[in-house]
């Protein structure tokens, strides 16, 4: 009987020895796929959220803009507003150009949403993209919106 109890009182002190929650392993925090592909740009950015990121640029022809990378789903949206960034020269006399300038560049769209309001914008899947591939984006919305704003400061009156 005495052999049974001990035999019985070890096996309840394993089972409760073994049977205790081991600690967890401290979380990495989760960082942003927006905010990781950029960091490798070399871009200077600001983080507004997890889908939404601004770089500031500047150029020849336009002293200071943004150039804004928006996540939404499998795209990512790389725009400037031109309307902000050209204050005052886009009107109606202008629309002509400004949608014959989307043939002069290879993923670029200039587009006009219902207030008015004109974009340059290029849009990208998020499969197989890189940060090398999202940079050159970046780099080329940021060309065509100072080359833009060049052709409204020389040749378009």
């Amino acid at each position: 009987m005495k052999k049974c109890l001990v035999t019985l009182t070890l096996l309840f002190c394993s089972v409760i020895v073994f049977a205790q929650a081991k600690p967890k392993p401290a979380q990495q925090p989760v960082v942003p796929q927006l905010t990781n592909i950029l960091t490798g740009s070399g871009l200077p950015f600001k983080i507004i959220n997890d889908s939404v990121a601004v770089i500031p640029y500047g150029g020849e022809n336009i002293a200071s803009y943004d150039v804004v990378v928006q996540k939404i789903g499998d795209l990512y949206i790389v725009y400037t507003n031109l309307s902000e960034d050209l204050p005052g020269k886009l009107d109606a006399t202008k629309y002509k150009y400004l949608l014959q300038q989307t043939d002069h560049f290879d993923i670029i769209k200039i587009g006009m949403d219902s207030d008015g309001v004109f974009y340059l914008r290029a849009d990208v899947y998020k499969m197989g993209i890189s940060t090398a591939i999202l940079t050159r984006v970046i780099k080329q919305v940021a060309n065509v919106t100072n080359i833009i704003g060049g052709d409204f400061k020389y040749a378009i009156k």
